[in-house]
């Protein structure tokens, strides 16, 4: 008797249930091997300051090479209403990665229509828990399996395949992962995190992060919907001169 042959999709929930992290870094090499660039609405909510802010949507195209992001917001602006960063583009004069931005009330940008900030500096990180360059369905996988792989060599982790959901009405597996969260980022970034990956993509659509294991205290939830993938962005869709930026 010839053997079943499994659908992709069959394999895929196989290794997602047998092996979390080795169908994670599956998604990660599909997304390498196929996608150079897209665009999203992207919705964010984080707790910073010892607060939960306002749900945030912006909308965001990404190029994969050089690693490329134009983020505009459109609901609930804060310090940025707008911020374009391409690798290895822009530096102040001690060699400090910039990125541009667009000052979130409308007085100041009529003054000061665009200005240039260090990417990993004071108000990147009051108006985030992740900075641009950390931004995007590959840095999230490599997040998720940097800590993933550090608590499974302590002896720490906590990775399942718990079932199925849906981010913007497409089908998505669902993982949950706990982590010895102590409230030091810099060890671990949360305690509970709760992965959508798109089913048919294997990208990480949905993202949420706790800093409970019951998932009731909310560090931050990151959702990508109408995404549009390999769109054919190129070098001048992220020049600030050629986009009015």
């Amino acid at each position: 008797m010839s053997p079943i042959k499994m659908s992709a999709d069959d394999e895929n929930a196989a290794l997602a249930k047998r092996d979390p992290i080795a169908f994670f870094e599956k998604c990660l090499a599909n997304y390498r091997a196929k996608v150079d660039d897209y665009s999203c609405v992207f919705a964010k909510q984080e707790q910073l300051g010892g607060s939960i802010k306002p749900l945030q949507k912006a909308e965001v195209r990404f190029r994969e090479e050089p690693f490329s992001v134009d983020m505009e917001f459109f609901e609930n602006v804060r310090e940025a209403k707008r911020a374009l960063y391409v690798a290895g583009k822009w530096y102040d004069s001690d060699g400090v990665p910039q990125v541009w931005a667009k000052p979130g009330g409308a007085i100041l940008r009529a003054i000061v229509p665009r200005i240039q900030q260090p990417v990993a500096g004071a108000r990147a990180k009051k108006a985030s828990r992740r900075t641009i360059d950390q931004f995007g369905f590959g840095r999230t996988l490599e997040l998720i399996i940097q800590y993933s792989r550090k608590a499974q060599a302590e002896g720490k982790l906590k990775l399942s395949l718990v079932g199925e959901g849906e981010i913007d009405g497409r089908p998505t597996y669902v993982f949950k992962r706990d982590l010895p969260y102590d409230g030091n980022e810099d060890d671990y970034p949360d305690n509970l995190l709760v992965v959508h990956i798109d089913k048919e993509w294997l990208l990480p659509t949905g993202v949420y992060a706790y800093a409970d294991e019951a998932g009731e205290n909310l560090l931050g939830s990151y959702v990508f919907s109408d995404v549009k993938l390999n769109t054919g962005l190129n070098a001048d869709d992220f020049d600030p001169d050629k986009i009015d930026f």
